[in-house]
C-alpha cells in the first residue's frame, strides 16, 4: 500500500509524483504507455500563454504564479539529473495587423496594456523597425506589435528527460510504464486502487494526471469534468544557432527558438478525436506560415513533424483538487495549450491539498469537478 497512486506519466503525472515524494509521501505512477511522450512533450515549451489578455483571471493568476516557481524547478532538475531544461528568456512579439481593431474593450492594444497593468507584465507596443532590430531577416508588413521581453521557454522534451530520470531514481517513487490502467477500484465513496491488465495496485489516495484522457478513466465515478482532445501538429526546421532571436507569434502560430538552432513551428487546432494522425495539409500550411515570417527557412528542410492532443477544458481552466463523491481522489488535468508554464502551480495547489496546507491561491476556480 503507497500514499498516493498517480495515473498518468505526463508532465502533470511525472511533477505531481516528484513533489509529492518530495513531501515524504511514497507514490506509484501509472503510466499506459512511455512517461512524457504525449501532450507536453508535443508542445513548444513557451512559458507563458499564447495572447495571454484572452484568458480569464482564473488562468492569468495560475500562470504569473507558476512562472515565479520555474527557475527554482529548472535548479532542482539540474542538480538530480545532470540534464538542463534550457529554460531561456527569449521574449515573444506579437504581430498582428489587427492590434489597433476597435473590439468590444477598445482595441487589443489597449486590452493588452491594461492586462500587463494588472499583472505587472512588462509589455510595451513597439514599430516596425523595432521589430526588424530584434528579429533581423523578418519579412512582414505588419506596421507594428507587442513586445513582451520577459517571456521564456523551455525546451520540454529535455524538460521531461530530466524529471523522469528524478522521478526514476527517487527512493520514494516506483514508476510502471506500459501499463494501462483498466478500472478504478471504488467502494464506500473512495477509490481504494487501480486495476491494470496484469495486477493490481492499491493506495490511500489516488491522483488522475491523464491529460486528454482524464474523462474516460473518470467515467466509473460519474463525475461531470469536461475534458476533451484538441490535436495540434508542429514542425521542426534544423538551423545554424542564432537565426530566430525570439518567439514570434501571429494569431495562433509561432516560431519558437532553441539553443542550439532548432526552430519550432506550430501549431494547429484541430477537434478530430483521439486522431493523432499527422497531414499533409498541416505540413503545408505550417511551412507556408515559417516562411512567410521568416524566409531564411526556405533554405532549410523541415526535419520533422508530429502531433499532440492537447487537454481541452471550459475556457481553459484546468481542474486541481479533490472529486467531489470520493474521500480520496484527485485530478491534475485539463490544462489546454497552457500545461507547460501551469504545471509547476498547479502541482503545488494539489501538493496543499492533499497534504492538507494552506493554498497558495484561491483554489475556487479549479475544483469544479462533481
Amino acid at each position: 500500500m503507497t500514499d498516493v497512486l498517480v495515473i498518468g506519466g505526463g508532465l502533470m503525472g511525472l511533477l505531481s509524483s516528484y513533489e509529492l515524494a518530495n513531501q515524504g509521501l511514497t507514490v506509484r505512477l501509472v503510466e499506459s504507455h512511455h512517461c512524457g511522450r504525449e501532450a507536453s512533450w508535443a508542445g513548444g515549451g513557451i512559458v507563458s500563454p499564447l495572447n495571454p489578455w484572452n484568458y480569464s483571471d482564473p488562468v492569468n493568476l495560475l500562470v504569473r504564479f507558476s512562472q515565479g516557481l520555474y527557475p527554482d524547478l529548472v535548479d532542482r532538475l539540474v542538480g538530480e539529473s545532470g540534464i538542463d531544461p534550457e529554460l531561456i528568456q527569449t521574449g515573444l512579439m506579437v504581430l498582428s495587423e489587427e492590434l489597433n481593431l476597435t473590439q468590444t474593450n477598445g482595441t487589443v492594444v489597449e486590452t493588452a496594456t491594461a492586462w500587463a497593468k494588472q499583472y505587472r507584465v512588462e509589455l510595451k507596443e513597439v514599430d516596425q523597425n523595432f521589430i526588424r532590430e530584434c528579429q533581423p531577416g523578418i519579412a512582414t508588413d505588419v506596421q507594428n506589435g507587442l513586445w513582451m521581453p520577459q517571456v521564456c521557454n523551455v525546451r520540454n522534451p529535455r524538460l521531461l528527460k530530466a524529471l523522469k530520470t528524478a522521478v526514476s531514481q527517487h527512493p520514494k517513487i516506483s514508476v510502471h510504464e506500459n501499463t494501462p490502467v483498466v478500472e478504478l477500484l471504488l467502494a464506500d465513496e473512495k477509490v481504494h486502487g487501480v486495476k491494470t491488465k496484469a495486477e493490481s495496485f492499491y493506495a490511500d489516495r489516488t491522483v488522475i494526471c491523464g491529460g486528454a484522457w482524464s474523462q474516460q478513466l473518470l467515467a466509473a465515478t460519474e463525475a461531470e469534468v469536461q475534458i476533451w482532445p484538441i490535436l495540434g501538429q508542429m514542425l521542426l526546421y534544423k538551423t545554424p544557432p542564432g537565426r530566430l532571436k525570439t518567439i514570434l507569434l501571429e494569431g495562433n502560430r509561432y516560431l519558437i527558438p532553441r539553443k542550439d538552432g532548432h526552430i519550432l513551428v506550430g501549431s494547429t487546432l484541430e477537434n478530430v478525436g483521439f486522431d493523432k494522425a499527422t497531414t499533409d495539409d498541416a505540413l503545408i500550411e505550417l511551412k507556408a506560415f515559417a516562411q512567410s515570417m521568416l524566409p531564411l527557412l526556405a533554405d532549410y528542410p523541415v526535419i520533422q513533424q508530429w502531433s499532440g492532443l492537447r487537454p481541452a477544458s471550459p475556457k481553459g481552466i484546468p481542474k486541481i483538487g479533490p472529486v467531489s463523491g470520493y474521500k480520496n481522489l484527485y485530478i491534475n488535468a485539463g490544462h489546454f495549450r497552457n500545461g507547460v508554464v501551469m504545471a509547476p502551480g498547479s502541482v503545488q495547489l494539489l501538493v496543499e491539498q492533499i497534504l492538507g496546507r494552506s493554498s497558495s491561491l484561491d483554489i475556487t476556480p479549479y475544483q469544479s469537478v462533481s
